[in-house]
């Protein structure tokens, strides 16, 4: 048995525009958004582990919401709750090294222009001690 999260947004830290560009930025569909904002406090992700929870929240928050984590209970690994959005998975997220902006995973950040690695195929930073 494994204990799960949910992560829950109770409102606005920004205001709706900011966290609108940057919710839509992210994958989130904007009439998604509005009904986020609207129905608030709602369940924006359930059955996580702690560390996914936290990693999520971490992302609205710099988008401008306010989220808490809530314990969900002990669930059997293979137990799914259905979750009443869909987002991009924070998987698909990544910080720029740089100027730390979260952001889709991409090749250049959208802020300040840094080369981020490509995760994707494994590769890191290149050795260029000729090794």
């Amino acid at each position: 048995m494994v204990k799960k999260y949910r992560v829950l947004f109770h409102g606005l830290i920004e205001d709706k525009t900011f966290f609108k560009t940057q919710m839509t930025r992210l994958g989130a569909p904007s009439g998604t958004v509005d009904k986020i904002i609207r129905e608030a406090p709602i369940i924006l992700k359930g059955d996580l582990t702690l560390g996914d929870a936290r990693q999520y929240a971490d992302v609205v928050q710099d988008a401008g919401g306010m989220v808490t984590i809530q314990e969900n209970g002990y669930y059997e690994e293979s137990t799914r709750i259905d979750s009443l959005n869909s987002f991009a998975s924070f998987k698909d997220i990544t910080m720029c090294p740089e100027c730390g902006l979260k952001q889709p995973k991409g090749k250049i950040c959208e802020r300040c222009g840094f080369k981020l690695k490509n995760e994707e195929k494994g590769q890191g930073k290149q050795n260029t001690s000729g090794h």
